[in-house]
């Protein structure tokens, strides 16, 4: 995990983006035969400068939102909660109504209890407003509020890559594809870190069975990489595991420290066939929904191939924000407490979905 947020920012496309999907090569290719498979896509490049009086603030271009060169005095400031920035659409409403009051450009103040700036997924498909739009940090709104902005952008759309690593042992039978995503918009790691160490943890335990580990790019941009593995799928699977987001994440409570309480799993198999999985995910403090067709994060895209499904996801306080880092996100224990009963629940998983089939 440590490693992981070291790279920095994890954004798809990116040199960071080539420098991740190496390190997880590196640390995943004594379990089998690695293969790198490329996904196109249109990348989003910009440079910004946003200024309150003259002084610069932080800020982070809403992607895909606006196109083109803007040199903007005429400003919204608005207050706003991005619900933790899972959802591409969330501040559709805001940006259209702050377009239609005429404003030339969209400063969004992120609400967050600590006052931080929350990135928002984006998504590829989805019509842009055409109203120049950034985010800044929570605290940062008073400041601009009372202040003479000015902000300056120039974005365009180049070519983008990221990959799909794949990592493919040789034992006979359909396969148990365990995945997680690789990027995100900052360090990530508790958003992402903390799932590819368990990732790797239950890997390496169920070397006994026919297994595919695959890591998808493009997690913040509609997760296109999963869905791109989904569509290139010529044989599917016996059954999928999806490793999402804050799964060992912890909060501070009183003088101590807790795993986050809104992790969840979501599975297609019904109450007893996933009597094991659930008794597993209990010892984590994973609550499991049972017969879902309802998913939260990658799991959308992998229940598409018409096999079992297991996914977890979750959303730590600093969940898409700069302060994910290691040293708040948590602590040898939690994680290996997650990693043995997530190790325990993707076995009774893929052994309930075998004696089904």
């Amino acid at each position: 995990m440590c490693e992981y947020a070291a790279l920095g920012h994890h954004r798809s496309g990116t040199d960071r983006d080539v420098a991740t999907t190496e390190w997880f090569v590196d640390l995943m290719s004594d379990l089998g035969e690695v293969i790198s498979s490329t996904v196109e896509f249109e990348r989003y490049d910009v440079a910004s400068e946003l200024s309150a009086d003259e002084r610069p603030i932080d800020h982070l271009a809403l992607y895909y939102e606006f196109t083109g060169d803007v040199d903007a005095s005429d400003v919204a400031v608005r207050r706003f909660d991005p619900l933790g920035g899972g959802f591409p659409d969330v501040a559709d409403e805001l940006i259209e109504e702050t377009r239609q009051d005429g404003y030339e450009a969209l400063v969004i103040c992120t609400d967050h209890p600590d006052g931080e700036l929350v990135a928002i997924n984006r998504e590829l498909a989805a019509g842009p407003s055409g109203l120049p739009t950034v985010l800044v940090a929570g605290r940062h709104y008073d400041t601009l509020a009372s202040s003479a902005v000015r902000l300056r952008l120039r974005a365009g759309l180049v070519a983008g890559r990221t990959a799909n690593i794949e990592v493919r042992n040789n034992q006979p039978g359909r396969r148990l594809v365990l995945t997680t995503p690789l990027n995100g918009w900052f360090g990530a790691a508790g958003e992402r870190g903390t799932g590819i160490a368990v990732l790797r943890h239950v890997a390496e335990r169920l070397t006994d069975r026919p297994l595919t580990v695959v890591a998808t790019g493009g997690h913040e941009l509609g997760y296109m990489g999963a869905y791109a593995w989904v569509d290139r799928c010529a044989e599917p699977p016996a059954c999928v595991a999806h490793i999402g987001a804050s799964l060992a994440v912890e909060t501070a409570v009183g003088s101590g420290r807790q795993l986050i309480d809104s992790r969840i799993a979501m599975t297609t198999l019904g109450e007893s066939a996933a009597r094991g999985v659930t008794e597993a995910l209990d010892d984590a403090g994973i609550t499991l929904r049972c017969d879902s067709d309802l998913w939260l994060g990658e799991g959308e895209a992998w229940s598409l191939l018409g096999v079992p499904v297991l996914s977890t996801t979750g959303a730590g306080p600093d969940f898409h924000t700069p302060s994910d880092t290691p040293e708040r996100a948590t602590s040898p224990g939690a994680l290996a407490t997650v990693a043995d009963a997530v190790h325990r629940a993707v076995a009774a998983f893929y052994d309930a979905t075998t004696v089904c089939t």
